[in-house]
């Protein structure tokens, strides 16, 4: 059975071109059988599922707590029929992949996997845990088998109206009901190993490794994540540096 590789895209921040750019990353660094799909709000390609929209009422604009909540519906994998088989893996769309990632759907552990930042000051992270500022977790790159995070889905649609207005994002919700910062190897999430997947903006593996904007080929994944130059000027560098590739 092919394994599926998702991406989610909404409204007008990415256009067709990123998922496109992400779906030939794949073709050249996967070499198991798979299955590509986006899921969007404006379905036009064949590999288009259209996202559901029973949480768009909870959502807050002016606030923009929770906002990429739409990633979550994912985790109910009966509300897209079309997608087969049990392996799963999530990738947002401004990322770029140095080397097969074949690795990600061999792992031991049989828990569902998120990135753990591993460019985080850890001991920082848990003195704030509980603040809703600091996490070690980045929900670009998630792998789960069937069923696995319909938990997660399940307690959002539960508890909507508590949640979009308590977390400020899914990952400050994932590290707070759904990881154990204190004991790293517990929890029902758990991160993937250090040195696979890196920061373009906050570096690799903290303290040792911290050099931003500098490309690491000996990683599998890196991310864009975190600009603190305005979203105008980060969109042109993961365009820039996806374009040297």
């Amino acid at each position: 059975m092919p394994k599926n590789i998702l991406c989610v895209k909404w409204g007008t921040k990415y256009d067709d071109n990123y998922v496109e750019n992400l779906k030939s990353q794949l073709e050249k660094h996967c070499s198991y059988d798979f299955n590509f799909y986006c899921l969007t709000d404006n379905p036009q390609k064949s590999y288009d599922l259209e996202l559901p929209t029973h949480w768009d009422t909870y959502f807050n604009s002016k606030t923009n707590f929770f906002w990429a909540y739409r990633k979550c519906y994912m985790f109910n994998e009966d509300l897209f029929p079309e997608i087969e088989g049990d392996d799963f893996l999530f990738l947002d769309l401004d990322i770029l992949i140095h080397r097969s990632i074949d690795p990600l759907f061999d792992l031991k552990n049989p828990k569902p996997h998120i990135v753990r930042g591993w460019w985080n000051d850890i001991e920082n992270c848990r003195k704030n845990f509980g603040k809703g500022k600091s996490t070690p977790l980045n929900s670009s790159v998630i792998k789960w088998k069937r069923g696995q995070l319909f938990p997660i889905y399940n307690e959002i649609d539960k508890n909507s109206d508590y949640i979009f207005f308590t977390y400020k994002t899914i990952d400050n919700y994932f590290n707070q009901c759904w990881y154990d910062v204190h004991d790293e190897t517990n929890g029902f999430l758990r991160g993937f190993s250090k040195g696979l997947i890196y920061s373009w903006y906050k570096g690799n593996i903290y303290p040792e490794d911290m050099y931003p904007k500098v490309l690491r080929e000996e990683c599998m994944i890196c991310l864009f994540n975190n600009s603190a130059s305005g979203i105008d000027e980060h969109m042109n560098e993961v365009e820039e540096i996806n374009g040297l590739y």
